[in-house]
């Protein structure tokens, strides 16, 4: 089969639902082959989640107060709490965790009245001392990995969305604090990869104008100038930027399809990184990551999951089987 062509690869399925990342296979397992959480495979992946790589180590990581290396909730870039937590999300885990409930309570006492999150640094002579409004790509996040986690009718999450909609510019995008400036892409698409998880978010006219706005841009070069690089072509994970692979999953889960022409673009592309086994390779990885995601240019699971998902998801990868 040529490489590119968007037919399922049964092998790659097979190599995703391998037992000794109970992560990946439980997404494959649901999001690729439509088993239901009684299944029995299913099951067992679930249930091994919390113990195994990467999910158990980082578990044990936390400290008694719900957060991960510092009170911060930010720092450090890239492995932090906020980090961390967006890790986790995206790797199947709930407040059924202990853990989970912890960190999310922790996230909460950084939530301000208005519902925005904002962080808070202790200041000489004056104690906790609030910062100014978050950027609302780490809000997006946040709010994100709340609804991920189970707390999408939590009135907090609620009040944090109500402040993510109060703060969005006439043109469809968000920006931190500039509003003379162009909007910010990777905000914009963050805000987006919320919606696409909280129906009554995706339903709103604003969403429809953000995704829009996205949507021109998407696999445009020259991006600097909407706050970014140029970093469509990238296959990088964790997606803690933006990116072709997370950017067309939420525009795909908010109704787009390949008749729009910039989708059938950007799916193209996608379709011709994968490699003839039917895996993708990673690119790109940050620095300091929170688990250990693989070499570059190496076949990666993570971005290979991924990267199928959104191509099933656009209708291009037909029925994937699975004999255990």
């Amino acid at each position: 089969m040529r490489p590119g062509s968007d037919r399922p690869r049964d092998d790659a399925v097979s190599w995703l639902v391998q037992p000794e990342n109970p992560a990946v296979r439980f997404r494959a397992l649901t999001e690729l082959l439509d088993l239901p959480p009684e299944h029995p495979d299913v099951a067992e992946a679930r249930a091994a989640l919390a113990d195994a790589a990467p999910v158990g180590p980082l578990l044990a990581a936390q400290k008694a107060g719900g957060y991960w290396m510092q009170r911060d909730y930010y720092l450090p870039k890239h492995y932090g709490t906020f980090w961390v937590l967006s890790a986790l999300g995206d790797l199947g885990l709930t407040a059924e965790a202990e853990h989970i409930r912890r960190a999310c309570d922790f996230i909460f006492t950084y939530q301000r009245e208005n519902g925005a999150f904002c962080r808070r640094r202790r200041v000489a002579g004056q104690g906790l001392v609030w910062s100014t409004e978050p950027g609302p790509c780490t809000h997006a996040r946040i709010t994100r990995f709340l609804i991920q986690f189970g707390y999408a009718e939590h009135p907090r999450t609620r009040a944090a969305i109500g402040w993510l909609f109060s703060t969005q510019r006439e043109d469809g995008s968000w920006h931190c604090h500039r509003p003379w400036r162009h909007g910010c892409l990777r905000a914009t698409a963050d805000v987006l990869r919320m919606a696409a998880l909280d129906p009554e978010s995706a339903a709103r006219p604003q969403i429809a104008r953000a995704a829009g706005w996205v949507c021109d841009l998407l696999m445009e070069p020259r991006m600097s100038r909407y706050h970014v690089s140029d970093s469509w072509e990238q296959l990088e994970y964790p997606h803690f930027n933006y990116g072709v692979i997370s950017t067309l999953d939420a525009l795909a889960r908010l109704g787009y399809t390949r008749e729009t022409p910039q989708i059938d673009r950007a799916l193209g592309y996608l379709l011709s990184r994968r490699l003839p086994d039917g895996s993708w390779p990673l690119d790109m990885r940050p620095r300091r990551a929170p688990f250990g995601v693989g070499e570059p240019g190496e076949p990666n699971k993570w971005v290979t999951l991924d990267s199928m998902v959104v191509v099933r998801l656009l209708g291009g990868c037909g029925e994937a089987t699975h004999d255990r």
